[in-house]
């Protein structure tokens, strides 16, 4: 089958993230940073019938875009033509978003490769239906983020080294949000103090208070974050988890302990590419 499309499908990491309050229907309201990455999933778009399959190989009908497309079918009255092939890098259940970006990436390029159908508000109304975070990828690089994390204004972009752990454990972002308390919830910070912190490198005044929520839930998360504080670092958790994040190279330290307990390690850029 020829192929149509090759493009990459970038991960994300939340420098800083604050849970504000629950809504009657039954989401959370949060305030977020969000930053693309250079850790990416290949996506693969050729002639041929109409099924999503991934290197991982979750079943077409629980992926997300295949759920997705199923929606964008819905609305523009089209049977889709294509054979979607996700080689998936992004670790699944690591608050890293791969999913979400798979869901952004692929529906832009099949409305592309069917003549623009859909204009990009539509497409990221139906990638907000199915997830919270897709909506970002759209146009990836540094967001703030509102509401579920789908209210978005795009800012000056951030170059920043990342430096990654992934723990062993698959953390579960329903899991996590069931266990957010009141004493969780935090006054909503100036989205303007909150850019202005990483601009001036002011790491040790980020928190992500679901992450907090999910080194409880899951303990090896926590033992990653003490791990990378004796470093001296500051240590953040990506979304929910399980991936913790500091901002800088990685070390030999790092290396050596990671690989003694089984770690992986991503060394990461900022993604510009979208």
């Amino acid at each position: 089958m020829e192929v149509l499309a090759k493009v990459s499908s970038p991960a994300k990491i939340n420098l800083g993230l604050w849970i504000l309050g629950k809504r009657s229907d039954g989401y959370h309201d949060i305030l977020t940073l969000y930053h693309a990455i250079d850790l990416c999933d290949e996506v693969r778009i050729e002639e041929g019938p109409f099924r999503v399959e991934t290197s991982t190989g979750i079943p077409m009908e629980e992926n997300l875009v295949y759920r997705a497309l199923a929606e964008f079918e819905r609305r523009v009255g089209r049977e889709i033509e294509l054979s979607v092939f996700i080689n998936k890098n992004i670790p699944e259940g690591a608050g890293l978003g791969g999913g979400s970006s798979n869901v952004a990436t692929v529906l832009k390029e099949v409305n592309r490769l069917m003549g623009e159908l859909l204009g990009e508000d539509e497409l990221m109304e139906i990638a907000g239906i199915i997830s919270s975070d897709a909506p970002f990828f759209f146009r990836g690089g540094t967001q703030i983020g509102r509401g579920r994390g789908e209210i978005l204004e795009e800012i000056e972009p951030i170059e920043l080294d990342v430096t990654l752990l992934i723990p062993s454990v698959k953390a579960s972002t329903r899991k996590v949000y069931s266990l957010v308390r009141e004493e969780d919830l935090t006054p909503q910070m100036s989205p303007e103090k909150l850019v202005s912190l990483i601009r001036e490198g002011r790491y040790e005044l980020l928190e992500n208070k679901l992450g907090e929520i999910a080194c409880s839930l899951y303990p090896e998360i926590g033992e990653a974050v003490r791990f990378v504080e004796h470093l001296g670092f500051k240590a953040l958790v990506s979304g929910s988890g399980s991936a913790v994040f500091y901002i800088g190279k990685p070390t030999p330290e790092l290396e050596t302990g990671a690989r003694l307990r089984g770690w992986k390690v991503v060394k990461a850029k900022s993604w510009l590419g979208v």
